[in-house]
């Protein structure tokens, strides 16, 4: 991983639909390709969606009877990798859009710095969270030294999902973290493969309602600590 002092532009955006927040990312992610962007990260949350990732096999006719039969929730195939998770409101998404070369040596220790991220910004809120050999994500209350059997759920509480895509070493789609969200949502899915998948939240775990804005700054604070960066973030909305 590489300190650096590299310019990354931070927003919080608010409230902002699915598609409209790809269409962010991909124009950005283009413009940081071109070296017309610095890099940025994307703060938001989303109304309900669930969204299935490439490694779900899931037809159109599948998507559109979802869709048809439950009017309160969208549900898309996203590029991202991975399989299906779930954004509502009250959820914290977070989607850096940045050249990973410039910091890190690969996909894999970009991931890893993911983790770190929210891990430490957790501990702010004096909650213990770890990571689970070969599972993707950030649980509570578990044992980060389990071993890995693939047909029995990690033990403890999923609190945070992470699911990418790389063009041209630019960075799309990030992690999700549960803060204040209802987490009865995850009863529509599978998350991540994992039939009947325990979920958490902060809010759930310390009985307090938090701003999803201050939980973004705590997330740059964990950011400029492992980088040596000195990002801002701009609670304002995005200027194209």
């Amino acid at each position: 991983m590489v300190k650096s002092t590299e310019n990354i532009q931070a927003f919080f955006l608010g409230k902002l639909d699915y598609f409209s927040s790809i269409d962010l990312q991909e124009k950005i992610n283009l413009e940081v390709q071109e070296n017309k962007k610095e890099d940025h990260i994307l703060f938001l949350e989303h109304d309900n969606v669930v969204t299935f990732g490439s490694q779900e096999k899931i037809s159109d006719q599948e998507i559109e009877k979802l869709n048809s039969n439950n009017p309160n929730i969208l549900f898309v195939k996203t590029s991202r990798g991975g399989q299906v998770t779930v954004h509502n409101p009250g959820q914290l998404i977070c989607y850096p859009i940045i050249n990973i070369k410039k910091y890190f040596s690969g996909i894999l220790e970009y991931v890893e710095f993911l983790e770190k991220v929210i891990i430490d910004t957790l501990s702010i809120y004096e909650i213990n969270a770890h990571k689970v050999p070969k599972r993707r994500g950030i649980w509570v209350n578990g044992d980060e030294n389990e071993i890995y059997d693939k047909e029995v759920n990690p033990k403890g509480e999923k609190i945070a999902a992470i699911g990418l895509k790389i063009i041209k070493n630019i960075s799309m789609h990030g992690f999700a973290l549960n803060v204040n969200n209802d987490l009865n949502i995850y009863k529509k899915i599978v998350p991540c493969g994992m039939p009947n998948l325990k979920v958490s939240s902060i809010s759930h775990i310390n009985h307090k309602i938090y701003q999803l804005e201050d939980i973004s700054i705590k997330i740059i604070d964990s950011i400029n600590k492992i980088l040596g960066s000195k990002i801002k973030l701009n609670i304002k909305k995005y200027n194209d």
